[in-house]
């Protein structure tokens, strides 16, 4: 398994692909924009996309998520308290950042903390990791962590848009910091970290 990230849109969003390279089946992590990209890089490395997941409902991470939605038939995954944000344009930032009025639809599957998720011979973990919006959540596989916009190398994620809370974003950063594995980090924006690296540096994690 390996994870390929490309930076997309306005906002630099990092989008994910998890990758099974024996059965070149991915999942989608946040199709933050530019659609057209997402497809070629799908077509370039043969993938089929198995599942699509958001690690929280602002319209930075999912600009392109209805159009990849269509192409490819594949069931998008949303933390339970999020999916209102996909049908509120207002409460996603969408009209206001996106200049989109059109809601997306309905997530297929609403997480919960501690949910796994099968992936051919992989299991994702869901940790509900609520602060920067109330449904935003981290996917764990393996040793490695794609957290959205809860954690970024050396800060975190903003809480003062709808959802969100300065201290329940420190709660979920208590939670992960708690955690026995040094996971690399995935954010949402921005370069990938250790988790013993933000432990040491982040002051948000101190």
């Amino acid at each position: 398994m390996k994870i390929a990230k490309f930076i997309l849109g306005n906002m630099q969003t990092n989008c994910y692909f998890i990758i099974d390279e024996e059965t070149k089946k991915c999942i989608v992590v946040d199709p933050a924009d530019e659609f057209d990209v997402i497809k070629q890089k799908l077509t370039d490395k043969g993938l089929t996309v198995d599942k699509i997941f958001l690690t929280h409902g602002h319209f930075d991470h999912m600009m392109a998520l209805e159009k990849l939605r269509e192409y490819t038939g594949a069931p998008l995954y949303i933390g339970a308290e999020d999916n209102e944000l996909l049908l509120d344009c207002d409460k996603s930032l969408m009209s206001f950042y996106g200049g989109v009025h059109t809601p997306c639809k309905s997530a297929d599957v609403l997480l919960k903390d501690n949910d796994t998720i099968d992936f051919c011979t992989h299991t994702v973990k869901v940790m509900h990791t609520p602060g920067h919006t109330k449904g935003s959540v981290c996917y764990l596989i393996g040793t490695d962590m794609i957290c959205g916009d809860t954690l970024f190398r050396g800060s975190i994620g903003r809480y003062d848009f709808y959802g969100g809370d300065y201290q329940t974003i420190l709660s979920s950063l208590e939670r992960i910091k708690a955690l026995d594995i040094d996971y690399k980090i995935y954010p949402g924006h921005g370069a990938s970290s250790k988790l013993s690296y933000e432990k040491e540096y982040n002051l948000y994690m101190r």
